[in-house]
């Protein structure tokens, strides 16, 4: 047997392998842990899907990721999300082994890549100039699970089919994080005494759970446009309702003004549906006019229009000092994930602030994403952070040229819906500190993997186009072997075609 042909069988034999020795693991567990068989089978059935297929992977790794803060679901450092990753990159080095067509972000998008990495390397290197090692360590092994989670999604996006199944999925990931703080499951943020019980979902936090509804809301409105099955079109006004509904309850400033954000890009990014865009436009913020005014509680109307430092939770003060720490440490930075421990040194020497308890006695992040990164990695860190939100969205926008310039109607306005999503939930990064977050590092795939599927099609329905047009010729017309006016690619079609009519 030959090298290669080892190599092959070796390959073939890995998932078995893996299948094999997680099934006995879970059947030696089933006699004193009942519970854990339950989980066990589920775990087997997520190795099953994702050593089938990596794009419906990361669907269901999707939908984890919006609960894992229920403690049901994730547990101490073994955490289901852990555990589910894991076998995502394993199965993903699996797929890169046995396929050389899979996309590379490395190669398809050079720049998007490298600059992914280096903030990545930048960020564990803060560890020699960091007050706190260990803490720079920590934060950049958190950031390392973003960075990979960006090269896994990126080729596990193939076709329209495999970009459908993960909006998909972040649209039932997001409703079903926000149906399970709705229904009770996960108990309200009464921490601020300035709001009435905020909704908080499997995320855990009202913020964060904002922010993600805002583009799980823009992939609901923008899919209602190009579905055309009756039942999915009524599940996706249910979910946008549950959305909207689940923002608001929420109470957060930051999730209202990333929404204010989506919908402004909306009028001006929509393109040939600009017209429907702006009634639902309209019907939103009028739904959330009303919601405020008439069914909300009074003080979650005073919470949202507060603009004071208490009804800010101290932001402003926490903004103040990280300026500060900015202002000493402009272009290195302190190190990754150490702004909370130096802020009440410099506290000290800020006398002005209203809520010094927040920045002294309870030391918090910096409540605003950008600013932490330009904090804590400096201006370096900074420019390579924005290269890779800025090579996202660039891909993504050559995207929606090349499928309007080739006619892909259908790929072009889920392009824009994907693209106005991210921009509100980027816009409510502003307002707490979401940079180690795993719906970044997911979108971010995403509007990258727009391009992968653009230039696909193109060629695809060239060729379709070039072998239909062929066969509508006189016979006398079209291409015949040996004559020296037919072109290579011409006979490569017409066989191929021929192939297909005798199969």
């Amino acid at each position: 047997m030959s090298i290669t042909a080892f190599r092959a069988e070796t390959g073939s034999r890995i998932p078995l392998v893996l299948l094999g020795a997680a099934t006995a693991l879970v059947a030696a567990a089933s006699v004193g842990f009942p519970l854990f068989v339950v989980g066990g089978t589920l775990g087997l059935f997520f190795m099953v899907v994702v050593l089938r297929d990596l794009a419906a992977g990361v669907a269901l790794f999707t939908v984890l990721i919006f609960l894992e803060r229920i403690p049901t679901v994730s547990s101490g450092v073994t955490s289901t999300t852990k555990l589910a990753g894991g076998v995502l990159v394993l199965a993903w080095l699996l797929v890169v082994r046995r396929d050389p067509s899979t996309p590379l972000l490395a190669r398809r998008l050079p720049v998007l890549a490298y600059s992914t990495l280096l903030l990545l390397c930048w960020t564990l290197a803060s560890m020699l100039w960091a007050t706190d090692p260990t803490a720079a360590r920590l934060t950049g092994l958190r950031f390392a699970q973003g960075v990979v989670l960006i090269f896994v999604v990126f080729s596990a996006v193939r076709e329209r089919r495999h970009l459908k199944w993960i909006v998909y999925a972040f649209l039932w990931g997001a409703a079903l994080s926000a149906l399970v703080g709705l229904a009770g499951v996960t108990q309200p943020d009464t921490t601020d005494i300035y709001a009435s019980g905020r909704l908080t979902g499997g995320i855990g936090d009202p913020n964060e759970l904002a922010a993600v509804l805002i583009p799980a809301l823009a992939f609901a409105l923008f899919l209602l446009m190009v579905e055309t099955r009756a039942l999915l079109r009524w599940l996706l006004l249910a979910a946008s309702f549950i959305c909207a509904i689940a923002l608001f309850r929420t109470e957060s400033r930051g999730g209202l003004i990333g929404l204010a954000a989506m919908l402004l890009a909306s009028l001006v990014l929509s393109g040939p549906v600009r017209a429907r865009v702006m009634t639902m436009v309209l019907a939103i913020s009028g739904f959330a006019l009303a919601y405020f005014t008439l069914i909300a509680p009074p003080q979650a109307l005073a919470r949202v229009t507060a603009l004071s430092a208490g009804g800010g939770t101290g932001r402003s003060d926490l903004w103040a000092v990280a300026l500060d720490v900015f202002r000493a440490h402009p272009l290195f930075g302190i190190g990754a994930g150490n702004f909370p421990l130096i802020e009440p040194s410099y506290a000290f020497h800020n006398r002005n602030l209203p809520r010094f308890d927040l920045v002294v006695d309870t030391p918090k992040v910096v409540h605003n994403t950008y600013l932490n990164v330009l904090v804590e990695l400096g201006v370096v860190g900074f420019i390579l952070f924005a290269l890779v939100i800025v090579g996202a969205f660039a891909a993504a926008f050559r995207a929606v040229r090349l499928n309007a310039q080739t006619g892909e109607w259908e790929m072009e306005v889920l392009a824009r819906g994907i693209i106005i999503g991210a921009i509100g939930m980027l816009a409510a990064f502003v307002f707490f500190s979401a940079q180690y977050e795993k719906q970044l590092p997911l979108l971010t795939a995403l509007l990258a993997s727009l391009l992968t599927i653009a230039e696909v099609r193109p060629r695809s329905s060239e060729a379709e186009s070039e072998v239909q047009s062929d066969f509508q010729r006189p016979l006398d017309s079209r291409p015949v072997p040996g004559d020296p006016r037919t072109s290579d690619r011409s006979l490569r079609l017409l066989h191929g075609a021929g192939d297909s009519v005798e199969d």
